[in-house]
């Protein structure tokens, strides 16, 4: 387009650079002085696909004031005082046969203000193109500048490109013709669409994970995501569509973005692997996240080379940290953490590389950020997802070792509280035992005392008897104190297990009261039935029997002749011993208290002790039987034993 007057007075107000004489010398150069310019071979545009980058290669430095022009320092063209204009001055040409429209496209979207001149020899007059920050006056709604080339049939031109920005940066151009210029940025932005789609499926995810489980990690990496899409956003200009009033702050947007994810990646990855041993690594990453809060806030607008230096080494303390961590701790679902860490470290270090010039991977090296980034979040996901499932076994183990404790307190409980009963019933056992017992010892001793006070205050009392009466009274005592030991040694004392022979011992019992002229041999009727061996405890048998016996014989009926009937019967686990006699016989009232420690039923026990079925209950109990006992007064009286059988 041709450059008006009204144009050049605008272009004075816009530029702000210097006075009215250094504009119109600009002019002047510009328009006579446009061959010292011309140092370089034209950058030819072809009708091909292939996109042409302008940069080093085919532009120079350019000095305005003095027309000179100079190489560039790096690949790229600069911008390192944010304070005043840059110039570049480099020449397109068409080999065609027709004229062509090429669109100029700069990849830099964030630039405040960004103006080409074309030089037309024939008219000797500077034409301009320009182009702000401002999306709504762009020729094209695109999120970058575009400017649009036309050329002549086989011409080549002149080109000054101007630049002024408010942040330090390279700068990077390229020509498209309008077939790629459709197809590489429709590409462009499917790209960033499934992006920035997938980041928001992991945002998601994750913020459902945090519903579940509450965990401090997981909120950081969310806030992590968020940080992360705002500055792609912010980095690549899809986030000008967004916020198109804000398209004047997208630096400051981004440079938050940047601050919010390296603090976001070092909380969360400091609580991923926090331990009590940490502490000091939580100190350094509090240290870190001070300094780069001063820092975004100091440097708010600017992009400096500094900012990836920061990134880079937070980046790289996160990933050692990671490595470090897993080393020491060794838990399956932090190796998913190291690798995403790992992978988005290597990704960014080629975009570092790429951005500090070392390296030409440009194009790919912007783009290597996403994949890392990409492939980051999946990883970290997973560990996330592992982290969650290994909580959860361990919550289960937790749940089931506390049901398990649960189960063992409770049995415990239990078997205390029965232990409490027991000691209860043993306390008010032994009380009664001791009172019972020094009862019933100290009675027989009083009547021997008696005895002996009267025969020494009688002289004339007949001696013989009561001596009698006093050996009866100590049969009395020994019997009290043979009961009250074996008492003592049924409860406290674990006696052999042996062969019984209950032939053997029926003999012995009853031979001792067989020569009584109350008691004969015919009266007495025993039938052991045994198939097998038995095998048991020797002194419980023997209590137990003997006891019972003995029962039989002290409360027989003297109105008839005595008959006791005792069998033994043999049974696959257990056998069964019967004693039936015909005496007086138990009246029912008194039948439930028969085996009550010094319990005496009736007038003719007044001289036992009360202990005999006390002992053989205990002794059954003891060797694990039981005991049934059935009995009608004046008629007779029945017990039945039941004893198991014990393989040794």
């Amino acid at each position: 387009m041709k450059l008006k007057l009204s144009d050049i007075f605008y272009t004075i107000k816009r530029f702000n650079e210097g006075s009215l004489l250094t504009l119109f010398f600009l002019l002047f150069l510009l328009t006579f002085n446009f061959n010292s310019a011309y140092g370089k071979a034209p950058l030819v545009l072809t009708n091909n696909k292939k996109i042409l980058k302008i940069d080093s290669s085919v532009a120079y430095g350019w000095d305005p004031s003095s027309g000179q022009t100079h190489s560039l320092k790096t690949k790229y063209f600069t911008n390192t005082d944010p304070k005043q204009s840059y110039w570049y001055t480099f020449k397109l040409s068409n080999p065609n046969n027709e004229s062509k429209t090429w669109y100029m496209v700069s990849y830099n979207f964030t630039i405040n203000e960004i103006d080409l001149y074309e030089n037309d020899p024939a008219n000797s007059i500077a034409a301009i193109h320009r182009d702000t920050i401002n999306l709504s006056n762009r020729l094209i709604n695109h999120k970058q500048p575009i400017f649009i080339i036309k050329l002549k049939p086989n011409e080549t031109k002149q080109f000054y490109l101007r630049l002024k920005n408010e942040s330090a940066f390279y700068y990077e151009f390229a020509v498209y013709t309008p077939e790629n210029f459709a197809t590489s940025f429709f590409n462009e932005y499917l790209a960033f669409g499934l992006f920035y789609g997938f980041m928001a499926f992991v945002l998601i995810y994750n913020i459902f994970y945090y519903s579940i489980l509450k965990e401090k990690v997981i909120l950081f990496y969310c806030l992590f995501i968020i940080a992360q899409i705002m500055h792609m956003l912010y980095r690549d200009g899809t986030g000008l569509f967004l916020t198109p009033d804000l398209t004047a702050h997208s630096e400051i947007l981004k440079n938050i973005g940047r601050c919010a994810v390296s603090i976001f990646m070092l909380l969360y990855t400091y609580n991923y692997f926090k331990t009590s041993n940490n502490r000091i690594v939580y100190t350094i990453i509090k240290v870190i996240i001070i300094v780069r809060l001063v820092y975004a806030i100091v440097m708010i607008q600017d992009n400096t080379l500094n900012t990836f230096h920061f990134e880079l080494f937070t980046l790289v303390f996160c990933t050692a940290f990671s490595i470090y961590s897993y080393k020491k701790n060794n838990n399956p679902d932090t190796i998913y953490m190291v690798i995403g860490l790992s992978l988005l470290t290597f990704s960014y270090i080629i975009y570092y590389l790429s951005v500090v010039a070392i390296s030409s991977l440009s194009g790919f090296g912007f783009f290597i950020l996403y994949y890392g980034i990409a492939a980051e979040s999946i990883f970290m996901t997973l560990a996330l997802a592992e982290r969650f499932k290994r909580i959860k076994l361990e919550n289960i183990s937790t749940l089931q070792m506390n049901a398990e404790l649960e189960q063992i307190i409770k049995k415990r409980t239990s078997q205390i509280e029965e232990k409490n009963k027991l000691l209860e019933v043993k306390s008010e056992e032994l009380n009664l035992f001791l009172y019972s017992a020094s009862h019933d010892l100290k009675g027989p001793l009083k009547t021997i005392e008696g005895l002996c006070n009267l025969g020494i205050a009688d002289d004339e009392s007949d001696q013989k008897k009561l001596f009698e009466l006093i050996r009866k009274k100590l049969y009395n005592l020994e019997s009290n104190i043979s009961d009250l030991n074996s008492v003592t040694k049924i409860q406290n004392e674990d006696t052999p297990f042996v062969l019984i022979d209950f032939t053997e011992l029926h003999k012995q019992i009853s031979e001792r009261y067989l020569g009584d002229n109350e008691i004969q041999k015919d009266q007495i009727y025993f039938q052991n039935k045994l198939s097998e061996p038995f095998i048991s405890d020797a002194f419980s048998i023997k209590t137990i029997y003997q006891n019972v016996f003995e029962n039989a014989l002290k409360y027989k009926d003297v109105s008839r002749k005595l008959l006791l009937e005792i069998k033994i019967e043999d049974y696959t686990d257990y056998i069964k011993i019967s004693f039936k006699d015909n005496g007086l016989g138990i009246p029912e009232s008194i039948l439930p208290k028969i085996f009550n420690m010094f319990y005496r039923g009736n007038y003719e026990s007044k001289d036992d002790t009360g202990l005999g079925l006390y002992i053989v209950k205990k002794a059954i109990l003891k060797i694990g039987g039981t005991i049934d006992v059935s009995s009608q007064e004046g008629i007779g009286t029945v017990f039945e034993i039941v004893l198991p059988r014990i393989s040794m």
